[in-house]
């Protein structure tokens, strides 16, 4: 039996297993001929307690952020994908992604990367990956860290890296 999905909704965070991640959606959403792949990056909600609350600095974080998931969707479109979206959304990561995406999009299938938050952040409010597991009505793909060839070199947020640089 094999699963076909038409709506992939992939988390990125401009990080190598992120990456990883996406390379893996796009082949899924290639091999669904049909399917639409939204790109998505949360600017987690706890940011409005920090420094990022000032309307400047939390505006530059968004074109960043908005930056880098236009470059995952200019990607996918050279790799072959015609229904492609991206999303910056603002909130609590694991809620936005396992419940408002994959209900207002109708989503069939997530996929992210398994590294999230660590030490004491953690320990309070647990992984994205782990919460979207918990909470998602579909099926969830979790990219291990130990699935990423140790030759693997990430591009797009090098690129993206790599132009915030020259700012």
């Amino acid at each position: 039996m094999e699963n076909r999905y038409s709506k992939i909704l992939i988390a990125v965070d401009g990080s190598r297993q992120a990456e990883w991640a996406f390379l893996n959606a796009v082949s899924i959403a290639k091999r669904n001929e049909d399917a639409k792949l939204y790109i998505a990056s949360v600017i987690d909600a706890t940011i409005a307690t920090s420094g990022l609350s000032d309307p400047y600095i939390f505006n530059s974080f968004y074109k960043k952020t908005k930056r880098l998931v236009d470059s995952y969707v200019e990607v996918a479109k050279k790799q072959g994908l015609h229904n492609v979206v991206g999303l910056v959304e603002q909130g609590v990561p694991k809620i936005v992604l396992s419940e408002d995406i994959v209900d207002s999009k109708d989503i069939d299938l997530v996929v992210c990367g398994s590294s999230g938050l660590t030490g004491f952040k953690r320990m309070l409010m647990g992984s994205v990956s782990e919460g979207i597991v918990r909470y998602a009505k579909c099926n969830v793909m979790i990219i291990k860290e130990k699935s990423i060839p140790k030759d693997f070199e990430p591009k797009i947020a090098m690129q993206f890296q790599e132009a915030d640089d020259e700012e």
